[in-house]
C-alpha cells in the first residue's frame, strides 16, 4: 500500500486572525520554524512552506528555508494574501472580513500573482509550482491565472467543509467545499488539486447526551491539523481516510505563526506549544511506523502525471 503524507505550512506573518487594515505585519514566528523543521526531518517528512508576501520579504526566513530547499528537505510554494500583496488595491468595505483574492478585478488578480511568482523565484532561484489561496478562495478565473504563471498543483479545497459563513470585503460568503472530491484530481485547467484532509463525520460523540445527538445529526468538521491538540482526533480522522482508499494521501496543515506562543489564538502560551509539539511528535511517529512516506506537493504532482 502506497501511503503519502504531505505537510503544508501556511507560512505567513504573526497572528493574522487579529489583523486589521493599516496594521504592520510582524514575522517573529520565523524564529520558531526551525524546531518544526527538525521534527519533520526526524521522521523523514518534507514540509511544503507555502510562503506569502511578508515572509518572502524576511531575509532571515529566506536564508534558512533556502538552505533546507537546497538540501531537498522542504518545498517552497506560494500562499497569497490578497490584502497585502502588491499591487495594493482598495475594495469597497461592505463587510468586515478580509478580502478574498477572487473579489478583485481580473487585472489586479493577475498582477498580484505575477508579483508573488516573480518575488519567490527571485528569492529562491527555483520554479514555483505549488499554491494555496489565502482564506481558501478559488474560482475558475483565478485558477486560470495561476496556471498561466506556472502553478501546477493547488491545495485550497476542504472537502466536507462549507465556508459560506466567512465573509469577505465585498462578498458575504466564502467557498462551499462540502461536496468537493476527497481524493487528488486534475482540474479542467490542468492544475492538480490535492485537497486538504478534512471531513464532515457524523458520530455519536460528546460529553453530554445533547452534544452526542448534535454531533450525530450535523456532523463534526474535522481537519488534519493540531487545532485541538488532540492526538486522538488526528488518529481518528487518519483512520477514516484510510478506509476510503487503498492508497491514502494525507494532507496535514499548520500555520507558521501557530508555532510561536501568542502567534495565534489557538496556542497562546509556551505550555500550549509544548503540548502541540508532543502531539505532533507522537502522530508523526505513528505514521512513520505504519509506513507513510514523506511527500511534497511537487513530489505528488510528478508521481500523478507520470
Amino acid at each position: 500500500m502506497v501511503k503519502d503524507f504531505i505537510i503544508t505550512v501556511d507560512t505567513e506573518g504573526d497572528n493574522l486572525w487579529s489583523f486589521c487594515y493599516g496594521d504592520t505585519v510582524s514575522t517573529k514566528n520565523t524564529e520558531y520554524i526551525p524546531r518544526f523543521q527538525e521534527l519533520c526531518e526526524k521522521y523523514g517528512f518534507k514540509p511544503v512552506y507555502l510562503t506569502n508576501y511578508e515572509m518572502a520579504m524576511d531575509d532571515a526566513w529566506v536564508e534558512y528555508s533556502s538552505e533546507k530547499l537546497s538540501e531537498g528537505k522542504c518545498e517552497i510554494g506560494m500562499h497569497l494574501h490578497a490584502w497585502n500583496t502588491p499591487p495594493l488595491f482598495d475594495l469597497p468595505s461592505l463587510y468586515n472580513g478580509l478580502p478574498y483574492v477572487t473579489e478583485y478585478p481580473t487585472e489586479i488578480i493577475e498582477k498580484k500573482v505575477a508579483e508573488m511568482i516573480h518575488l519567490l523565484k527571485e528569492r529562491y532561484h527555483t520554479d514555483i509550482i505549488s499554491h494555496r489561496s489565502g482564506r481558501w478562495a478559488l474560482n475558475d478565473e483565478y485558477l486560470d491565472i495561476l496556471y498561466k504563471y506556472g502553478i501546477r498543483v493547488d491545495c485550497s479545497t476542504t472537502p466536507g467543509i462549507d465556508l459560506k459563513l466567512n465573509r469577505g470585503r465585498t462578498v458575504s460568503a466564502g467557498n462551499d467545499y462540502s461536496k468537493y472530491p476527497k481524493r487528488p484530481y486534475m482540474m479542467k485547467n490542468g492544475i492538480l488539486q490535492i485537497p486538504m484532509s478534512t471531513r464532515s463525520i457524523r458520530r455519536f460523540h460528546g460529553a453530554t447526551f445533547k452534544s452526542k445527538v448534535k454531533h450525530l445529526l450535523f456532523g463534526d468538521k474535522l481537519w488534519l491539523r493540531p487545532l485541538s491538540g488532540s492526538l486522538e482526533e488526528l488518529t481518528y480522522l487518519t483512520k477514516k481516510i484510510e478506509k476510503e482508499s487503498e492508497t491514502p494521501c494525507l494532507e496535514f496543515m499548520i500555520h507558521s505563526s501557530e508555532l510561536m506562543p501568542g502567534g495565534s489564538p489557538y496556542f497562546e502560551t509556551q505550555n500550549d506549544i509544548e503540548n502541540m509539539f508532543n502531539v505532533m511528535d507522537a502522530y508523526f511517529w505513528d505514521l512513520k511506523n505504519r509506513g507513510y512516506n514523506g511527500c511534497t506537493l511537487k513530489d505528488y504532482y510528478e508521481k500523478f502525471i507520470y
